[in-house]
């Protein structure tokens, strides 16, 4: 009678890893169609449940979020994954985003634009963030851009945005009152959120959209762009 009981329990107990197994390559797949960058995401250390909350808005991303100039529209901007490092302003807290730099620590030098279409949700300074502007895509994720020189126009909560639309330039705005500038280099900081049952904001790590692999994909689109936004 134990042997049997013993044998039925390791039955289940096999059932149950095949069918998460299949759950999970099941899921991978789905990933891969909707053009999701799997094995970095693993390298990041994510689970099947992890990247599931980015699946909702993946295929709403369009352009890389910074633009090069009509002369060099092949510009080279660095970023590196700072996801939940220590920073210290307002209090010590993590690092939730991805830091954008370009080759010119310049304001009012690389356009800005929407890696999405959406709606604007906020605008206007926070005092960590500067000059930043919230969008929310189709598929539900929420993209914020922060440490902005200037708008492009001055947006209003509720306004429709189009990928690749200019929503401002690159720049070092924020950490103190309104127009503080200069506390660190001229950089684009994105911060990428969605709605969960436990969080209204909850934070997801935006650096695989960044990765050299899918940066090329976007990036080429973006230089094609670039040569739009200058006319």
């Amino acid at each position: 009678m134990k042997k049997w009981m013993l044998m039925l329990c390791f039955l289940l107990f096999f059932d149950v890893q095949m069918i998460g197994g299949m759950r999970d390559k099941t899921s991978l797949s789905t990933f891969r169609q909707a053009g999701m960058p799997v094995e970095l995401f693993q390298k990041m250390g994510m689970k099947a449940q992890d990247m599931e909350q980015y699946l909702g808005f993946w295929e709403d991303l369009k352009y890389f979020p910074v633009a090069g100039r009509k002369e060099a529209p092949k510009e080279v901007f660095y970023f590196e994954d700072t996801w939940l490092e220590d920073r210290n302003y307002g209090g010590k807290r993590a690092h939730q985003g991805c830091d954008v730099f370009g080759k010119e620590d310049r304001r009012e030098y690389y356009p800005v634009v929407s890696m999405t279409d959406g709606v604007v949700e906020t605008v206007g300074w926070l005092s960590l963030g500067g000059w930043r502007i919230g969008i929310r895509s189709p598929g539900g994720g929420f993209f914020y851009y922060a440490h902005l020189s200037s708008y492009e126009k001055e947006f209003q909560e509720g306004d429709a945005v189009k990928a690749g639309e200019i929503l401002g330039f690159l720049g070092d705005t924020g950490y103190g009152e309104e127009g503080t500038r200069g506390k660190f280099p001229c950089h684009l900081h994105v911060g990428i959120y969605v709605k969960t049952q436990k969080e209204a904001e909850h934070a997801l790590n935006p650096y695989a959209f960044f990765t050299e692999q899918t940066k090329k994909l976007f990036l080429l689109k973006t230089e094609k762009l670039c040569y739009t936004l200058w006319i």
